[in-house]
């Protein structure tokens, strides 16, 4: 039988105790980072599954780093911080169902313009951000002509201005004509749909959660543990031999 003693190849006993008590470092270090590999995993099915989502959309996940401690990182959705938590307009095309109604069609419902069982589209007049996403000044010149603004103050119909009317009040509702419901924009001879209401809006699974980042992570945390103990310990021990 042949043995060999680590001190035989020039390691004292207490370099090779500091190098155990790094182990739990160098696992906190590899599970986080493997963690954020995942994330990216995540954030590449995102891409893939919805069209052109926005920055806010892509950092929707966060990581709760690992510690000595603590030897365990989570991935998860923000919780917003004063804005629409992620899960809230993310959820339904990670599980399925209905979409959450969008703040400006609780507006349009409280108004009474939009029914309790109706959504909303873009329609062909649409002034679309680089996102697909409806530009925020028409949704707000939208609510003012039709007095569903939540300050009374911005309702334009409530102050029927000679420049307040011609810039907003041609926004109108159509109901019950072969064109499809909604909110139109009367441009001179031209008459725009802008918002077209649909009766529900239910989502199929489109986002895989977890899914990838549970292939790519454990791989990542082999990488990334390797590449910690080098760094870490191997290069700590070659210092002080």
């Amino acid at each position: 039988m042949l043995k060999l003693d680590a001190t035989e190849l020039g390691l004292k006993a207490e370099v090779i105790g500091r190098a155990a008590k790094q182990v739990p470092f160098v696992a906190a270090f590899a599970l986080t980072n493997a963690m954020k590999d995942g994330r990216e995993g995540e954030r590449e099915t995102m891409r893939s599954v919805f069209d052109r989502p926005t920055p806010y959309t892509l950092n929707a996940l966060q990581v709760r780093p690992a510690t000595k401690q603590n030897l365990q990182a989570e991935l998860g959705f923000k919780e917003g911080f004063g804005g629409t938590p992620a899960w809230k307009y993310l959820g339904p095309s990670v599980a399925g169902g209905q979409r959450k109604r969008k703040r400006f069609e609780i507006a349009l419902t409280r108004a009474g313009i939009l029914r309790s069982n109706e959504f909303t589209v873009p329609g062909r007049g649409a002034q679309l951000d680089g996102y697909g996403n409806m530009n925020r000044g028409q949704i707000v010149r939208i609510l003012s002509a039709l007095g569903a603004a939540s300050d009374a103050a911005q309702n334009t119909i409530r102050r029927p201005k000679r420049s307040n009317r011609r810039r907003n009040l041609d926004y109108f509702v159509l109901r019950g004509t072969r064109a499809p419901d909604g909110v139109y924009l009367r441009e001179g001879r031209t008459v725009l749909p802008i918002l077209i209401f649909v009766k529900g809006m239910t989502y199929s699974k489109r986002f895989p959660y977890y899914e990838k980042a549970r292939t790519v992570i454990p791989t990542a945390f082999r990488t990334h543990f390797r590449a910690g103990w080098e760094r870490f310990v191997v290069n700590d021990v070659r210092r002080k031999r």
